[in-house]
């Protein structure tokens, strides 16, 4: 009698690996509306406060005025940071190591690169980051790009594109 191989070929360890991810962003939706966390889209949206300016002196030099502090946006917090300084993010999401991938990264980089907006790499083995971006964009292929828009809202979401459809994307949200 021959004895049992346990060990998992590389394709099937991808597509269990990709099967968990699913689960877990699953959960975290599920979790999340459980909770009441995720609200509707018709959120109120807070104002600045409305200060009257006063007559300066000569000996005082003008006050810099405070900024309300930033709402974080959702997603995590390289796409978050990234947000900040820019009005539109290009997200790539890849298993590290994996052909396909390396491609789409490459293409998504260069929209971004060619429409000037934002560039964050993400991996699929990241979970905490999986789980938010999942949250906030529903199931995610692999690999994917996602085109975000400040304050963080998704514009459009890809699964294999190449650079010219990443950056019609781009364009589109910048109208």
């Amino acid at each position: 009698m021959d004895p049992v191989s346990l060990t998992l070929n590389p394709p099937t360890r991808v597509v269990a690996l990709v099967g968990a991810l699913v689960l877990v962003g699953l959960a975290a939706v599920f979790l999340l509306l459980g909770r009441g966390a995720i609200s509707s889209s018709a959120s109120p949206t807070a104002s600045a406060p409305v200060t009257h300016a006063t007559p300066q002196t000569a000996h005082k030099p003008a006050a810099k005025p405070k900024q309300a502090p930033r709402q974080p946006s959702g997603f995590p917090a390289p796409v978050d940071h990234a947000l900040r300084y820019g009005k539109i993010v290009v997200v790539s999401v890849s298993m590290p190591g994996a052909a396909v991938d390396a491609q789409v990264r490459h293409e998504a980089r260069a929209a971004a690169d060619a429409s000037r907006a934002g560039f964050v790499r993400l991996s699929a083995l990241n979970d905490r980051a999986m789980a938010q971006l999942m949250a906030k964009t529903g199931v995610l292929p692999d690999p994917a790009v996602v085109v975000v828009k400040r304050p963080g809202t998704v514009v459009a979401t890809f699964s294999v594109a190449d650079a010219g459809t990443i950056a019609q994307a781009v364009a589109e949200a910048r109208r």
